[in-house]
């Protein structure tokens, strides 16, 4: 992918219109296209379902229960559409950001990959990929309870955000690359300055 940066292009504009057609039709446009809020509690509430529509879905011996409880709001304020927004934004972010960095670090890469410019883009990525993979669900987090609490009283729990660990370990592991690249670029210097 280096050496034919235009292929990359390609790879990274289709993941990018697949990501946003995901984004779009999980919540609109980051939710602002949408008539309604929808905001969804932390807590869950195991309320048994005694409809015969899914008690006649269930086998025999087991019982329906709802645990999630959303909250939607047909009249939504400037406010509310914010922090909708911010419920999906933050990870976009980290996605766009990821592969425009990576863009960078390939088209910079296919002149060789033992240059500081490589280790240091490296580096960047990988603080970018931990930062934002620590950042991100937190942020969402707090924006879905902030809406939360606009919609209902006493349900907003400050919780954690669960942390999707494949992200901050690629970051770590890009880290640890680029101190690694760093050390090549030295033994190469120091090679080419001994011959």
């Amino acid at each position: 992918m280096a050496r034919q940066p235009a292929v990359f292009a390609v790879l990274v504009l289709v993941t990018g219109v697949i990501t946003g057609m995901v984004l779009y039709s999980r919540a609109g446009f980051f939710g602002l296209t949408y008539d309604l809020v929808v905001a969804q509690s932390p807590n869950y509430y195991g309320i048994p379902l005694d409809d015969p529509a899914f008690t006649q879905m269930a086998r025999p011996g087991v019982m329906a229960s709802a645990n999630g409880l959303e909250f939607i709001d047909g009249s939504p304020d400037a406010g509310q559409y914010l922090w909708q927004a911010l419920t999906a934004f933050p990870g976009f972010v980290v996605t766009v950001g990821a592969f425009f960095l990576m863009w960078r670090l390939m088209w910079r890469a296919r002149g060789g990959v033992y240059i500081p410019q490589v280790a240091r883009r490296v580096r960047f990525l990988g603080g970018w990929l931990l930062a934002g993979g620590l950042l991100a669900p937190q942020i969402e987090n707090f924006a879905m309870m902030r809406l939360l609490d606009t919609m209902a009283v006493g349900e907003a729990g400050y919780r954690t955000g669960e942390v999707p660990l494949v992200v901050p370990l690629v970051g770590l592991g890009l880290l640890a690359l680029a101190g690694i690249l760093r050390d090549g670029v030295r033994m190469r210097e120091d090679l080419e300055g001994t011959v």
